[in-house]
């Protein structure tokens, strides 16, 4: 095995220095060829012992490429022949440890079957002692024999074929039995978790790649699960089924959000709330008039009118 690998490197090195050299002698052909064309084309033509210099080399450079083809030729089919041996000698070698390693576990098969059956006829016997009284234990002792003796008739067949295959691989009659592959567990990336949501406020939040995102009040949104429990926990929106979201979805029409807007509500702030708007603060507000009045003490009753079953 050796020696023909190291034969097979010697005939490669061999062979890549032969096509460096073709190589070689076909650029010399090229640039001979082209200069006998130059001087037949644009050269003085009266000059026919130039001319025949120039002949004389592109015909000497054509037979110096010409005399590549046999050898290279040769060396290649002497590597081909070389490389098929060697991959032969390889799978022999693995037929002959695949064999190997099946006959040495059927020899452990066979080493640990008069064991087993030994110890199940003791096992059996030992519980059919008392299995005339105790139901569970006859059971088993039943069962026990059944099952050797199933086992007993089945590896007559199953270890005769076994010891045949151990011939088989090693005379390449059957494929080596290979490992079986560990299959790579598949990560399944999940979807982002989101919730919908029906917004009193215009808010800002993060979607899941970190942009930021507005959205309109009264509009239905669907935000990450952590904006959208943020919201509903400040007060900014409301489950979907808010009896509100009926008569008041999509109020504020096509009106696109102002992100500098006072009103809307930062979900990503861990201090977010619903926001408060300073009257003093605002030009606007103050100059039409708003007063804040305190109702926290007054009492308020409602009457309603309920049917009485």
């Amino acid at each position: 095995m050796e020696k023909m690998q190291k034969l097979l490197t010697e005939r490669r090195s061999r062979a890549a220095a032969l096509s460096a050299q073709c190589a070689a002698a076909e650029a010399a052909l090229a640039k001979a060829t082209a200069a006998h064309k130059s001087h037949s084309l644009e050269g003085d033509i009266a000059d026919e012992k130039l001319g025949a210099k120039l002949h004389s080399e592109v015909v000497a450079c054509t037979l110096r490429v010409s005399g590549f083809d046999a050898p290279l030729a040769e060396l290649q089919a002497h590597i081909a022949d070389l490389e098929k041996s060697v991959a032969d000698e390889l799978t022999a070698i693995e037929r002959a440890a695949a064999a190997d390693k099946l006959a040495q576990q059927v020899s452990a098969i066979d080493a640990a079957f008069p064991k087993f059956i030994s110890a199940s006829g003791a096992l059996a016997e030992a519980l059919s002692a008392f299995g005339h009284w105790h139901f569970d234990s006859g059971q088993m002792s039943a069962f026990i024999l059944n099952a050797t003796a199933q086992i007993e008739l089945a590896s007559g067949f199953s270890l005769a074929e076994l010891r045949a295959t151990v011939d088989r691989i090693r005379s390449g009659d059957t494929p080596i039995p290979r490992e079986p592959d560990t299959e790579p567990v598949a990560l399944v990336e999940l979807p982002p978790t989101t919730m919908t949501v029906w917004l009193l406020r215009s808010v800002r939040y993060r979607d899941h790649a970190g942009n930021v995102r507005h959205a309109r009040q009264y509009d239905d949104c669907e935000m990450p699960l952590k904006s959208a429990h943020h919201a509903l926990r400040c007060g900014a929106a409301v489950l979907l089924t808010d009896p509100r979201r009926r008569d008041l979805k999509g109020a504020r029409g096509g009106d696109a959000v102002d992100p500098r807007a006072i009103d809307v509500v930062d979900l990503d702030a861990d201090s977010a709330m619903m926001p408060t708007v300073n009257v003093e603060s605002n030009s606007v507000l103050t100059a039409a008039g708003f007063k804040v009045i305190d109702r926290s003490g007054e009492n308020r009753k409602l009457e309603i009118t309920v049917p009485r079953l």
